[in-house]
Order: C-alpha cells, then sequence, then structure tokens
C-alpha cells in the first residue's frame, strides 16, 4: 500500500489522529480532514512531507470537492477514504430540537454521503479503492438519550452497505465500523453515569482502546482485507452478539 493516497476525516480526534500515523507509518501519503485548523498540531509526524492537513466541514459539498481537487494536485487521487468526522450528544428524545438533530444527521451521515460520493470517481480511475465508514454500537442496538445520534449511525450502516453492493464491480471495499464507547478525550468528558453504563454492558469488562480502532481500521486496508465488503465490525468486548 506505499504510496497509495488516503484522506481521513475527523483527523484531528483521537481515532482520526491515530489513524493518520498509522497510514503515514504503512508509506501512504495522508490528507488530513478536520473542520480546525490545528490538525497539524494534533498529528505530529516526522513524515510531514507526505501529510496534507485541510480545514473541511465536510457537510458543505463545495468544501467537500474543493477538497478533495486539492488533494488530487498535491497528491495524487485518493485509493482510501476513512470516514471518522462526527459527534454525539447525550441528550433524551424529549430535550433532542431540531437543530440538534439536523446537527447530528448532517455530520454524521451527510458527511460521510458526501465524501464518499466525492471519492468514487477517483477511485474507479485508480481501478479500484477501500472506504471505511465510522458508525456506533449505538447504530446496531440503540441507546437510552442517544435517539439522533443513533439514527445517524444506523444510517451509515445502510450506506455502507448499499455502496457496497453498487461499487463491488469496481473493486471499491465498502466497510463500516461500530465499536463501543472508546476512550478518546471526547469521550472522557462524558458524565460518569452514562460510562458505567456502557461498561456494565461489555463482558470482557472494559471500554475500547483507540488501538482497537486503528487496528481494525489497518485490517481492512491491507491485502488481508481484500474479500470484506458490506460488513459492520463491531470492536465492542461482546457488548453486542450477532
Amino acid at each position: 500500500m506505499s504510496d497509495e493516497v488516503a484522506i481521513v476525516t475527523g483527523a484531528g480526534g483521537g481515532i482520526g489522529s491515530e489513524t493518520v500515523r498509522a497510514l503515514l507509518g504503512d508509506g501512504r501519503s495522508v490528507a488530513a480532514f478536520d473542520v480546525s485548523n490545528d490538525i497539524l498540531e494534533q498529528i505530529p509526524s516526522a513524515d510531514s512531507g507526505r501529510l496534507l492537513p485541510l480545514e473541511v466541514d465536510v457537510t458543505d459539498s463545495g468544501a467537500v470537492d474543493a477538497a478533495f481537487e486539492r488533494v488530487v494536485a498535491e497528491l495524487g487521487p485518493p485509493g482510501t477514504l476513512v470516514n471518522i468526522a462526527g459527534t454525539n450528544r447525550v441528550v433524551s428524545l424529549a430535550d433532542t430540537t431540531e437543530q440538534l438533530w439536523d446537527l447530528l444527521i448532517d455530520l454524521n451521515l451527510k458527511g460521510t454521503f458526501l465524501c464518499c460520493k466525492t471519492a468514487v470517481p477517483y477511485m474507479r480511475q485508480l481501478g479500484g479503492g477501500r472506504i471505511v465508514n465510522m458508525s456506533s454500537i449505538f447504530g446496531i442496538r440503540g441507546e437510552v438519550q442517544q435517539t439522533a445520534y443513533a439514527a445517524s449511525k444506523a444510517g451509515v450502516i445502510g450506506l455502507t452497505r448499499a455502496l457496497a453492493i453498487e461499487l463491488a464491480p469496481d473493486q471499491i471495499l465498502v466497510n463500516a465500523l461500530a465499536p463501543v464507547m472508546t476512550l478518546t478525550p471526547r469521550v472522557a468528558g462524558l458524565a460518569a453515569d452514562h460510562k458505567e453504563r456502557q461498561l456494565s454492558k461489555i463482558p470482557l469488562g472494559r471500554y475500547g482502546t483507540v488501538d482497537d480502532i486503528v487496528g481494525t481500521i489497518s485490517f481492512l486496508l491491507s491485502e488481508a482485507g481484500s474479500f470484506y465488503t458490506g460488513q459492520t465490525f463491531s470492536a465492542n468486548g461482546g457488548d453486542t452478539m450477532p
């Protein structure tokens, strides 16, 4: 996979920044998308010559198109896309406003859709590609005070399955991740009772780690992952079993 161009959205977060580091370590050139312009500070790397940080709002189709054009101009056409950009709120149904609903659906689902749609023509030119979309365990089993978030992440699973079927003739593999609560800086700030409730549901007795998630992404992007498409990989310690 060396010399391949990859795009990672949500690259300034805990999982995103480690994913960027892993891809650089594999020899790829990486475009790191984030709504924050502090990406390089979050992703220290000796390989910064192969790292292109871009401030991108993935819910804005014009911004996404412009960012992809710059990636192609500076690094080359992307053969890998990892959609991590997203957010969450722990809010009851009664307190879920229309504005909050739109925020979560737009960032978690629409942003994933826009980046996939924009990446596919470039992957077709290359003769194939890999896409990994970030869902959540809540998109599989739901959760209290997670109405909008669970709906958005279930949508990511449906999007992934549909794209996998449509893009299989183009040798573009599309898979999703649906982890349990993973220890990132954002999760650390959540209410203790919410975190304890999630931990109580995990038979292995621990939260997910960033390494758990990045390791799964690395597998899906490797040669060993070449026969997987349309699947939802849930690093969940036994929380939910199909």
